[in-house]
């Protein structure tokens, strides 16, 4: 049981060692985790690699290649280690929906990144704690929680909401997952990365106190491919829009669009 807990642990730090923020793992690597793992084993693991172009921090017009290293390990139906998805237990089980607590992870903000944000502190990596459910029904899939930041980051709640269907896309093996994701936010995670505290303010960041509410809402597409060996290769992509209080901060700065943020990104795997 040591071993198992510690091996779990190690593919928590590395996903905390190679996360995102901005387009977070969770939607990077949406397609590689969207196939249903086979609940008859008792021992399921999902190893890939892939690439993705996505903002530098969530509302920045600066941009990054990012890593997707993919390593989600699942024991029992119920215990599962993620780079994709977390630390977690699922507590209740059933046929078509799993709850339970998890870790997981934010990469924080390097302030230097962002003109916009270079007078402001820089928000601390931390870890969150929360509940997490996934519901699988029929040709939908639903997944959502309610996590808050420990330690010396944002030290806020945050809820996400995400919602897709997947549709045969010209063969068995191939599927397309059509979906997208809504987030909440309370005043203490929204003033960490989209405050402007009166001391930090210049003539380009004026002034700004932002409240508790919608953070940002995302849709996206991604078509996986599945070989009969249990290989895999997926293209993902995707665009979202700052919403509230997020959208209204002059953190964002001109990013006037309908959809603001945009990731693509590609993935090949194993699942054993």
């Amino acid at each position: 049981m040591i071993i198992r807990w510690g091996l779990f642990a190690l593919v928590f730090m590395l996903g905390a060692s190679f996360s995102a923020s901005a387009a977070d793992f969770e939607t990077l690597m949406q397609g590689a985790v969207s196939v249903l793992p086979q609940r008859d084993k008792a021992l399921s693991i999902n190893l890939g690699a892939g690439l993705a172009d996505r903002p530098k921090s969530l509302g920045a017009k600066e941009y990054e290649a990012t890593a997707l290293p993919l390593i989600d390990i699942e024991y029992d139906a119920r215990l599962f280690a993620s780079t994709q998805r977390g630390l977690g237990l699922f507590l209740l089980t059933g046929p078509s929906l799993r709850i339970g607590p998890r870790l997981t992870y934010d990469e924080g903000r390097d302030a230097q990144n962002s003109a916009r944000t270079a007078s402001l502190d820089d928000v601390k990596a931390s870890v969150e704690a929360g509940i997490y459910f996934e519901s699988y029904v029929s040709l939908f899939r639903f997944k959502g929680d309610l996590r808050k930041g420990l330690g010396g980051g944002h030290k806020g709640k945050l809820a996400r909401l995400d919602a897709a269907i997947a549709i045969a896309a010209g063969s068995a093996n191939d599927t397309l997952f059509i979906g997208g994701n809504l987030s909440w936010a309370d005043a203490t995670y929204t003033q960490a990365y989209f405050g402007v505290p009166a001391s930090r303010a210049t003539a380009l960041v004026p002034a700004f106190s932002p409240k508790s509410g919608p953070r940002d809402l995302n849709v996206y597409a991604s078509f996986v491919h599945t070989f009969a060996d249990g290989a895999y290769v997926t293209l993902d992509g995707g665009a979202g829009a700052l919403l509230g209080d997020a959208d209204r901060s002059p953190v964002k700065g001109n990013l006037d669009q309908s959809l603001t943020q945009f990731y693509l990104g590609a993935m090949a795997g194993y699942r054993f």
